[in-house]
């Protein structure tokens, strides 16, 4: 298959500049703007480069694609290629080698494999690939589970229809061995079929790690060597041991390295502990594939075995698009298409997931000519065949020029829209054009409205655009003035495929001076009040402003995954976040990043993205973090998730505080990571600066919540790790940890968090200490030690803790209990022992001293 469906990019290439025709690029092959590469999966912070800045893909544009694939345009570059305007100007199409026959549908059904996967389910694969399927609607998810979610959950396996549509699309790499057994393919099915195998796939970004490695999978089910693939999560940590692979039997296993970034590296011994992974899978038939990038394997691969990583080959384009166009129509005329030269150009000039964004293009047009000759042959009967085939090839010829059309973005057609020779476009047309293309879907009124607004914006006028009388042009003129139409539904649309994106595209290369203040309007227009929509008679209600909303939020992601560049997503953030987090834009934004955070297409910008404002002092970009650190990305990159809150935490932002409690128990629950985040929290306990606002939340996170799993006992003391657990899973906290974050806890007995907190948290340990006898004595340590303190400070803080243990024992809505008060006489006793060491201390260091106020002080 010619795309990957996981967080896996290619590198960087440079774009052409702007408005620069591709002929004066020196590049026979055509390479748009709109599907340059924009992804960077590697540990540098991409979120802060401001690179290039042509293009500007929307919702719903084929320039939104972005994806992992295999595939080095240096590898299928035809050889000898040649400007010309049809077939025979360029070299012959190469044939694809023969393959091995494919089970039929009965065969498929025996062994519960789903034989033929449906036409939505191959192009919900293929648009989640490429970060075209809408990623919220009115807050919820509405893409296809198995594309992309169920890829990334190591708790469910593989969806069976998903690895129907791999096994549909996949074009195996080609060999130059005719014989298929020798094929890089089928040396890596031969390395994995032993029982307990693992195979590396070491390949770069943009390499279709993934989605070979699923169809190394399947291949594996259909020889019934294994009953059925899950992916792994590699945890938090740098190390995965052995005991962390599950006990199912019979499966293939999938384990992404995750990619080093600033402060977190794969160990170097990661290759050494190969041997022991392939003992522990053998014992229940397993087999696992390890996904991993050139500059990683090289670190860590010492100690693995020289045929763990082999070459996998590459894949020819013309077989990716291939697969691609006959699984979604059988009957659609390759040849006729792929011998194009224009599409050829295309085609050998792109990556993998580039022809995947060509492709539905392709299939756009093919269907819209046959429904167009269906309606005409049956209103008009044709003179003869010889008529007919004519029409279809000048309808080929047309359908190609739009694709190549699209994938220019209409520039030269925009440009004389823009700059026509009879007259000068005024601003407002223009901005009409461009509101139009933003707000798609929105009533004809409303656009008008936020045309003129947008006028006004721009163009810094003094006084307003007057759209309220009749001066300036009415919404019909401006509607024929961009050759636009209006639905029955009140909405405008072009006829143009693609027409919206591209008015976008054009905008952006061609007023660079105006994008800063295009994405504040943007980010404004559904917070602003609608009163002149109102005088339209087409409010746009709560629901529509949602949607509108949702709509802008996935326009904004979708231009900056493909720049690299924050702004978009940065104005929205900060405008929304200034309207009020607790109103209803604020979480629509949040949900927006959350889901962008696990989209294969767009993870890995949304990582760096998200590292890049934990370190910025921005209320605003600080609060999106950690609230997105609490959420799936949380959950699914707990490693990730803590480092950025790390970050924040140590700006010590006031406004972001209290959302750090919940961070830190989503994260908890990740036992991979809790020597790491503990650690974390007693540093930040131990910080003069931040301990009173950042320590002493986070640590109450932990130490004044119980675990889900066994009511009344304290979070940081449950283990809910297995018998045969790694070191670095069953972790137990040091008393020491434990003391300094108390001590903090019991410094602001009325502080920021007040007393109720501080009883919670006293009533917690003490009850786990009479139910939890193994607790006891880590428990009373803790505390003892607490307020073992010399100095000034030592009498208050046992003051707050006997105070608070009393109210323990008895208080006005809690009956006295024999058993608390002699927990409570034990933990006293313990006190009073200690400060009885302090005095006798003190006696011995000052022997003739009045030591009256030493003792007062201890």
């Amino acid at each position: 298959m010619a795309f990957d469906d996981e967080p896996d990019f290619a590198q960087q290439q440079p774009a052409p500049a702007a408005g620069v025709p591709h002929s004066a690029t020196g590049d026979s092959r055509v390479r748009p703007p709109l599907l340059d590469r924009y992804i960077d999966e590697e540990g540098t912070n991409r979120a802060e480069h401001h690179g290039s800045s042509t293009g500007l893909p929307t919702t719903g544009s084929v320039a939104n694609a972005e994806p992992s694939t295999d595939f080095r345009p240096d590898v299928v570059t035809a050889p000898g290629a040649q400007s010309g305007s049809g077939p025979s100007s360029y070299p012959p199409v190469p044939v694809a080698p023969p393959s091995s026959p494919e089970p039929s549908a009965q065969q498929e059904t025996e062994r519960g494999r789903t034989a033929s996967p449906s036409p939505e389910a191959i192009e919900a694969v293929g648009q989640a690939a490429t970060l075209q399927r809408a990623l919220i609607n009115l807050g919820e998810m509405i893409g296809t589970k198995y594309v992309f979610e169920q890829t990334l959950d190591a708790d469910a396996p593989i969806d069976a229809e998903y690895l129907a549509v791999i096994r549909r699309v996949y074009a195996k790499p080609r060999s130059e061995d005719t014989d298929q057994t020798r094929s890089p393919f089928a040396q890596a099915l031969q390395i994995l079929r032993p029982s307990g195998s693992v195979l590396v796939i070491n390949r770069p970004p943009d390499s279709s790690r993934t989605t070979t490695a699923y169809a190394l999978l399947d291949q594996l089910v259909e020889e019934g060597l294994i009953s059925e693939v899950r992916p792994l999560s590699f945890g938090g940590s740098q190390h995965f041991p052995a005991r962390r692979l599950p006990h199912d039997r019979r499966c293939g296993f999938l384990l992404e390295l995750p990619p080093d970034e600033d402060g977190f590296q794969v160990a170097d011994t990661f290759g050494s502990g190969l041997g022991k992974l392939s003992e522990r899978l053998a014992r229940r038939d397993n087999r696992l594939i390890v996904l991993t990038r050139p500059e990683q394997w090289r670190r860590i691969s010492h100690g693995a075995p020289p045929s763990a990583a082999p070459d996998l080959g590459e894949i020819h384009p013309h077989d990716i698009a291939t697969r691609w166009l006959l699984a979604q129509e059988p009957s659609f005329p390759v040849s006729a298409w792929l011998g194009s030269a224009d599409i050829r150009r295309l085609i050998d000039g792109m990556t993998p997931t580039d022809i995947l964004n060509v492709t539905p293009l392709m299939l756009d047009e093919h269907r819209a000519a046959e429904r167009l000759a269906a309606d005409g042959l049956s209103d008009v009967a044709r003179d003869s065949a010889q008529q007919a085939s004519a029409e279809r090839r000048r309808s080929l010829d047309d359908q190609i020029a739009n694709v190549v059309a699209v994938l220019s973005n209409w520039e030269d057609a925009l440009y004389e829209w823009h700059e026509p020779e009879d007259r000068v476009r005024t601003s407002f047309e223009r901005n009409f054009l461009l509101t139009a293309a933003v707000l798609r879907g929105d009533p004809v009124g409303h656009v008008y409205a936020k045309a003129a607004e947008l006028t006004d914006t721009l163009d810094k006028r003094d006084t307003p655009v007057p759209v309220h009388g009749q001066q300036a042009p009415g919404v019909i003129a401006m509607t024929k003035a961009i050759k636009a139409r209006r639905e029955e539904d009140g909405t405008l649309r072009f006829d143009r495929p693609h027409w919206d994106d591209a008015a976008i595209e054009y905008f952006w290369n061609d007023r660079p001076l105006a994008r800063t203040s295009f994405l504040k309007w943007l980010a404004q227009v559904p917070i602003d009040d609608t009163g002149t929509n109102k005088e339209a008679l087409e409010t746009i209600t709560k629901d529509a402003r949602r949607a509108l909303a949702g709509r802008i939020g996935e326009f904004a992601l979708r231009w900056a995954v493909r720049h690299r560049r924050q702004e978009p997503l940065e104005a929205i953030v900060t405008a929304w976040y200034a309207h009020g987090t607790d109103k209803e834009l604020w979480p629509l934004a949040v949900k927006l990043l959350d889901n962008a955070a696990i989209h294969a297409a767009s993870a890995p910008y949304v990582h760096s993205l998200l590292l890049s404002w934990a370190k910025r002092k921005d209320p605003s970009l600080q609060q999106a973090v950690v609230e997105v650190c609490t959420g799936q990305f949380g959950r699914r990159h707990t490693g990730k998730a803590l480092r950025r809150l790390k970050r924040v935490a140590n700006s010590g932002l006031p406004e972001v505080v209290d959302s750090l409690r919940e961070a830190i128990q989503v994260l908890w629950a990740d036992a991979s990571v809790r020597k790491t985040l503990f650690g974390y929290v007693v540093d930040w306990c131990g910080d003069e600066k931040i301990r009173d606002t950042v320590g002493h939340r986070t640590f109450t996170a932990l130490a004044a919540s119980s675990a889900p799993e066994a009511d009344r006992v304290p979070l940081v003391l449950h283990s809910d790790t297995t018998p045969d657990a790694d070191e670095e899973e069953d972790f137990r906290p040091p008393v020491a940890g434990l003391v300094t974050g108390w001590r903090t806890l019991l410094r602001q007995a009325t502080g920021a968090a007040g007393d109720r907190e501080l009883d919670r948290a006293i009533f917690l340990w003490l009850d786990a200490a009479l139910e939890r006898p193994p607790l006891r004595p880590i428990i009373l340590d803790t505390l003892r030690r607490a307020v073992d303190v010399r100095g000034p400070e030592g009498p208050t803080l046992r003051e707050a803790l006997r105070t608070c243990s009393q109210v323990w024992v008895q208080s006005e809505d809690r009956p006295y209990s024999p058993d608390r008060a002699n927990l409570k006489l034990e933990l006293s006793s313990l006190l009073d022992a200690d400060l009885a060491k302090v005095q006798q201390l003190l006696l011995q260091e000052h022997p003739e001293a009045d030591t009256s106020e030493e003792r007062e002080a201890a």
